[in-house]
């Protein structure tokens, strides 16, 4: 509330009332799916800097990507709902307030640890012109990137068209990276006991449609510097899209001579590939050995960051709450890591997201020594079980995304 404009105040108030029984019907479903008693729910670090901290302290980890909607049910106001849906826009200007309200917070929570905390903005995507003059504040306020929304049908101008142009250029100027997190792309109105495996086979899809509308687009051909990461997507989908891609490429290529084909080669002149292994990245959080075995098969180990998904309840953390429970996290990089060479380990759990968001590579190096983070070869260590506090997806050893 303190960070609400003066003249907004009895909107804020209206809103904030709304979001009980939201909370209570988010509350209702976690106790329903088995984990309204989960650890994580009980961390301060959903809203407090410190606590967070000292989470990332207990599991070794010395910086964080922090993406609106941890499990504490906050919504951004007038923009979300304590469920986590969207609204649909319907007061622009009560939505652009509210955006900044958010984005002033967490320029404040990134403040006290700078190099640990790297902050996503929300910007109005329907107003390209505020978009990109609330990127320039949010670098200028220390934030690291770009909370980058999936299309929605009918909602926004698509991502192929020029209207966007000044957006991709800003982001592109300030080494601004768009992130997109799984779960956005659908206006569907999930319900019913399949809801959430209908969520989960959907939203990877759906959340990496901005991979294909921008390379053939030409946005990577026109800003060679922009980049995209795409967050939280299980499975080894980022090579079979880049073979499907550049066989669509191909087809093309072969009838090079027909003028439309030409226009679009010349728009977008390279293999979709090459414009994956330069400007797309993806966040794997929990990864598995799986989805790092083919990583690195397939030359991808520069693509990779690995996350925690922290606080979420399906991520490697788990809250100690005053027991002596070992770091399921560093359990969990032992899990997949053992068996990765080492310079490779680097790249993926660190190295990788300090080039993409432009970090202090030598303060996170003090930090890590400081935090007492887990050593590429402490890394390579098999585990002996999998400890039973784990999340189903922190140890997954097949195959899919989700298993």
């Amino acid at each position: 509330r303190g960070y609400c404009p003066a003249s907004y105040l009895d909107e804020f108030d209206r809103f904030a009332a709304t979001t009980a029984a939201q909370k209570e019907a988010a509350a209702s479903l976690l106790e329903g799916s088995g984990y309204g008693s989960h650890a994580n729910l009980r961390t301060a670090g959903h809203y407090d800097s410190r606590a967070r901290l000292a989470d990332y302290d207990y599991d070794g980890i010395a910086a964080g990507v922090i993406f609106h909607g941890s499990m504490n049910m906050e919504p951004i106001p007038f923009v979300t709902s304590a469920l986590g849906k969207p609204a649909a826009y319907d007061n622009r200007e009560l939505a652009r307030v509210g955006l900044k309200i958010y984005n002033r917070w967490l320029a404040d929570f990134v403040s006290q640890a700078p190099h640990r905390h790297i902050g996503l903005a929300q910007v109005p995507m329907w107003d390209v012109d505020a978009a990109v003059s609330e990127v320039e504040w949010a670098h200028d306020a220390g934030l690291r990137g770009v909370n980058f929304p999936a299309m929605r049908d009918g909602e926004l101008p698509e991502y192929n068209k020029r209207v966007w142009e000044p957006l991709w250029s800003v982001c592109e100027e300030w080494r601004m990276p768009l992130v997109t997190h799984v779960g956005g792309g659908t206006s569907a109105r999930y319900s019913g006991l399949e809801s959430v495996p209908l969520i989960q086979i959907e939203s990877g899809y759906l959340s990496r449609r901005a991979v294909w509308w921008l390379i053939f687009a030409g946005v990577f051909e026109r800003h060679p510097d922009l980049k995209l990461v795409i967050t939280e997507t299980p499975g080894n989908w980022f090579p079979s899209t880049a073979i499907e891609l550049d066989a669509v490429h191909a087809f093309y290529e072969a009838r090079r001579t027909e003028p439309l084909n030409k226009a679009l080669l010349d728009q977008v002149p390279r293999p979709p590939s090459e414009y994956m292994a330069k400007n797309v990245f993806f966040g794997a959080s929990f990864a598995s050995p799986f989805e790092v075995e083919q990583a690195i098969i397939h030359g991808l180990d520069s693509q990779l960051l690995w996350g925690s998904d922290y606080p979420h309840l399906e991520g490697t953390f788990v809250y100690p709450d005053g027991t002596d429970l070992p770091s399921v996290t560093r359990l969990a990089l032992r899990n997949t890591f053992c068996a990765v060479p080492s310079a490779m380990t680097r790249r993926m759990v660190g190295g990788n997201a300090i080039e993409i968001y432009n970090l202090d590579a030598e303060a996170l190096q003090y930090i890590a020594r400081e935090v007492n983070a887990p050593t590429v070869e402490e890394l390579r260590t098999p585990i002996e079980a999998v400890p039973a506090a784990a999340s189903v997806t922190a140890f997954r050893s097949g195959a899919g995304g989700w298993s």
